[in-house]
């Protein structure tokens, strides 16, 4: 699940609470603004009294169905509306169209299906759409006017190669693509992202990883990838799909986040990026299954500088401990960080190493494993 960002508010001198049967209202007293909250209120609609001057407001967690012109076209001074985790199944964009100073939007973990598309507040910079029941990647020609655009969040069950052509011209910071519901085609499709510099792709938790989508991406900094279930069998699948992604210039910081894979997958994955460009890998929730058994290493000289693994499972009872340890202790990277993972052990290079950072904080080991 991908978490609600926290909308920056101004610290005031001042602040004025009251407390409703339903959620809390907070008034800023510098600026008159008011702060909505009404999330896990058990709503079945959006509330028709709510304050005129509401800046933020916060419907998260309800079980609204219905959005309306008359709900919040009234609220001129709205800057922060929050509807992630409802029942809403359409949208229609014109329903914001009196909302001139909106900069954030989270309809995000809904069931929408469709959206009328209008003309939407230029002020708008964070759009959120993901975790929903679109077919197609829910993108109107009039978000390319969307000039201050920072995050976009979107979901779909299949790709085409220009769906995202109407926004082609927008420099984003991040694009969230919820893919858990991606039906694989029997042809290989293709979708072509221009401008971003972080792109974060979430698959299906359970199901073992086989999207066969060719993405390309301009300028691409910061790569995050959730939910990869791996064997030894589909394990070429991910690294056929890292391709197109991975051999830009500028994708320095690589992440990926709840994966379990074979020990033998794993090697693979670091193979793979060693003669890459990326510096800087993490590996957050990685479980490994199956078995462990040594695997050939070959430590090509690599612009990797640092490898971050936090919290490891290992389902793995019986193995060699050399077949695990020596991939890591061998690395010529200048930060290795291995944390949370009930490690017992850990060895030594078996050469003069170019390590300058070891963080094996919250394992099982001590520092007497390392001789003197």
């Amino acid at each position: 699940m991908i978490k609600d960002k926290e909308s920056p508010i101004r610290s005031c001198h001042f602040v004025y609470i009251v407390a409703l049967v339903f959620g809390t209202i907070i008034q800023f007293s510098d600026e008159s603004e008011f702060v909505v909250d009404m999330s896990k209120a058990s709503l079945i609609h959006v509330p028709k009294d709510l304050p005129p001057k509401t800046k933020v407001l916060d419907l998260s967690q309800n079980n609204i169905s219905e959005l309306h012109l008359s709900d919040i076209s009234f609220l001129s001074g709205l800057r922060v509306l929050r509807l992630s985790h409802n029942r809403i199944q359409g949208l229609d964009i014109s329903i914001f169209k009196f909302n001139h100073d909106l900069e954030y939007l989270d309809l995000s973990h809904n069931q929408l299906q469709k959206i009328s598309c209008h003309p939407i507040t230029t002020t708008l910079k964070h759009l959120d759409l993901s975790f929903n029941d679109f077919d197609a990647l829910p993108i109107c020609k009039e978000f390319g006017n969307l000039t201050q655009l920072n995050f976009l969040g979107l979901s779909a069950t299949k790709l085409q190669q220009l769906d995202l052509l109407p926004i082609a011209h927008l420099h984003l910071s991040c694009i969230l693509l919820d893919l858990e519901d991606y039906m694989k085609e029997n042809k290989k499709e293709s979708l072509q992202i221009l401008n971003t510099r972080k792109l974060h792709l979430v698959f299906h938790p359970n199901s073992f990883f086989s999207v066969q989508v060719n993405i390309s991406v301009n300028s691409l900094g910061c790569l995050q990838l959730t939910n990869i279930k791996l064997n030894d069998y589909n394990c070429q699948v991910l690294l056929k799909f890292l391709s197109g992604l991975t051999g830009g210039p500028t994708l320095l910081n690589f992440t990926l986040n709840h994966m379990e894979t074979t020990w033998k997958c794993l090697v693979k994955v670091f193979q793979f990026l060693w003669p890459k460009p990326v510096e800087y890998l993490n590996i957050y929730n990685l479980t490994i299954v199956e078995s462990i058994d040594e695997e050939v290493f070959t430590y090509y000289k690599t612009t990797l500088k640092a490898l971050k693994i936090e919290h490891i499972t290992n389902k793995v009872f019986i193995f060699s401990q050399t077949a695990l340890y020596t991939v890591f202790s061998e690395m010529n990277i200048l930060m290795l960080t291995i944390s949370d993972t009930r490690f017992i052990h850990m060895l030594c290079p078996q050469e003069p190493s170019t390590f300058k950072f070891l963080d094996f904080t919250q394992n099982r080991f001590t520092d007497r494993v390392f001789p003197n």
